[in-house]
């Protein structure tokens, strides 16, 4: 499926009605160029779960940060400077996609293969495309 948000205001108004279509353990999984909006969209989402948005930040130096909502932690993590595996072990990556009742955001989720996310999980792929004039076309899968 395709979509267009013209404005962030359309693309809020799309997290909003998604977010109660995330059931535990769920995945989000964000990829698309820099400055195409991934922790925005991110942010976003933990909001309408009722997370401070403004403590809510790019894991992209510490790979992962934890939040807490009201129905239970949230994992955010970024691949963007992902070295190879020992960078996925040495901050708990692999244990978070064996919580019986996660909910993980990952953006730049198109650096490793499908095959390494849970197909018991519910999981939303996410690519986002930043237009000439701002708009962002949005493929879901």
């Amino acid at each position: 499926m395709e979509l267009m948000w013209n404005s962030p205001a359309q693309a809020k108004q799309w997290v909003r009605d998604f977010t109660p279509t995330l059931t535990r353990p769920s995945l989000v999984l964000l990829a698309g160029t820099l400055g195409a909006g991934k922790t925005q969209v991110v942010k976003w989402f933990l909001h309408e779960m009722g997370v401070n948005s403004t403590t809510v930040t790019s894991p992209t130096y510490a790979i992962h940060h934890q939040y807490t909502a009201p129905s239970g932690p949230v994992d955010h993590v970024d691949l963007y400077r992902l070295n190879g595996d020992d960078d996925l072990n040495s901050s708990g990556f692999w244990d978070l996609l064996q919580q019986p009742h996660g909910l993980v955001f990952v953006e730049w989720s198109d650096r490793l293969p499908d095959s390494v996310w849970p197909r018991a999980w519910q999981r939303t792929f996410l690519t986002l495309e930043k237009m000439p004039d701002e708009s962002r076309r949005v493929r879901l899968r």
